[in-house]
């Protein structure tokens, strides 16, 4: 039997652009729209322009426009500091069942590509929907039961070189051999744990996976080779990143069965573990008789993964309040909003908002699910509110609207290009599929 390693190539090779469902090319345009609004988002946050110092004096000429500024850098380091910017404010999306985060990784490589490889914007949504679809698999291998996870690695970083490298290698129109090398390739660079998260590395590491996978492309384009079965066999990717991994999910239903459909957009620039609870404090912030400053007390019944990752009630910067689900919910009640003003330095350093962190109390739920969370808040005036979050904005019930993707793509693109050139970038990722030239898009991105 075929196994896992070609199979999954074969898939990237064989699929063509019409081939795909009407609902992944849709959906793949939404992936697209919001991923290019978080890259103009992030274009100028601390980490990425230390990232932006360090490599633009090491880069390899002028190849690759960068988003939200005028200087070029090599294609490598452009996909990488792109996809940095894309996760800096972890605002970018994630693959449900996996919370893994795969559109910027293989956006970012695309992206830089197209620059010197002409594509149309049809071509280069399938490319991304096909490595979308390819990180998630590969992920979902090691994460969806029966697989028995380790939940310290970074998923997105374990997987998405993955993703990039069948992607590159579709649009560089690699073979099915050279495919199957490139996949291998990625595969040797997966890396990234959660002890770094609340650090740069939250957005370093989705950028090394973009490289990695990139890198791996093209090497195995000019014959550099890996294993046939480096996915699968004994000692592989699988066996080494998971307690016990399931190797059908990578495999089952392929072309059929589409595991982005389950990547949705991310409303809030947070860990995506911690949006229930803010819906449900968004709404006890709208009720009549609601007044933050007489709060006495926040309890908050949330999924226990997300108090694995999430349960950081003191956060000393932004980078670990991206990461606390106390932060956010005390934020959110304070100030009645969930922007990214929310998550800066100076909403860390807020004292009402420091003052109401301490009287949060978050408890495990195993019958909320993920996308639930009951919140409830007393007030010093006698007064109580409580709210159940069945289905979160941003869940598989309830994502994000055509409405809401075109205002948060907009309120990133405020933070890095003037209104006129905003609203002319929307225009563009909008229409992406329509583009006799993906180039343009980073054209009109790049400020």
């Amino acid at each position: 039997m075929t196994g896992t390693t070609r199979q999954l190539a074969e898939f990237v090779c064989r699929t063509k652009a019409g081939d795909l469902p009407q609902t992944v090319q849709e959906e793949a345009e939404r992936a697209f729209l919001n991923i290019a609004g978080c890259m103009l988002g992030g274009a100028h946050h601390d980490a990425v322009e230390r990232t932006f110092r360090t490599v633009v004096t090491l880069s390899g000429g002028p190849q690759a426009r960068v988003i939200g500024r005028q200087d070029p850098l090599g294609l490598l380091d452009a996909a990488m500091v792109n996809c940095q910017a894309s996760a800096a404010h972890a605002f970018d999306d994630t693959h449900l069942p996996t919370v893994i985060h795969p559109a910027g990784p293989i956006a970012g490589p695309l992206l830089a590509e197209a620059e010197r490889t002409l594509t149309t914007g049809t071509d280069f949504l399938a490319a991304l929907a096909i490595g979308i679809e390819i990180a998630c698999r590969a992920a979902g291998m090691l994460m969806t039961p029966p697989a028995e996870p380790e939940l310290g690695w970074y998923m997105t970083g374990i997987a998405c070189p993955i993703g990039a490298a069948a992607a590159i290698a579709r649009m560089r129109g690699l073979s099915e051999d050279q495919t199957v090398m490139a996949l291998g390739l990625a595969a040797t660079e997966s890396a990234g744990f959660r002890q770094t998260h609340g650090s740069m590395c939250t957005s370093l590491v989705p950028a090394q996976a973009a490289r990695a996978g990139y890198l791996a492309a093209l090497l195995a384009e000019q014959g550099v080779t890996a294993k046939e079965e480096t996915l699968e066999g004994a000692r592989g990717f699988a066996d080494s990143f998971a307690t016990k991994a399931h190797l059908p999910h990578a495999t089952d239903g392929l072309g059929h069965r589409w595991e982005m459909l389950a990547n949705m957009a991310k409303p809030y620039p947070c860990g995506i573990v911690i949006h229930p609870a803010l819906d449900g404090c968004l709404e006890i912030t709208a009720q009549p008789g609601f007044d933050a400053a007489k709060i006495t007390r926040v309890s908050l019944s949330v999924d226990p993964l997300c108090l694995y990752l999430c349960d950081r009630p003191t956060p000393q910067d932004s980078q670990l309040a991206q990461v606390s689900l106390q932060h956010w919910a005390a934020a959110t009640l304070v100030r009645g909003a969930t922007g990214i003003a929310e998550g800066d330095e100076a909403a860390v350093a807020d004292p009402a908002i420091q003052a109401l962190r301490g009287q949060i109390e978050a408890g495990p739920n195993d019958n909320v699910g993920r996308a639930g969370a009951i919140v409830r808040v007393e007030q010093s005036d006698g007064a109580s509110f409580e709210h159940r979050v069945e289905h979160g904005v941003g869940s598989l019930e309830r994502p994000m609207t055509p409405n809401e993707l075109d205002a948060k793509f907009m309120v990133q693109a405020l933070l890095t290009l003037p209104e006129a050139d905003a609203a002319a970038a929307l225009a563009v990722c909008k229409g992406m599929a329509r583009l006799d030239d993906a180039a343009e898009a980073a054209n009109a991105m790049s400020g």
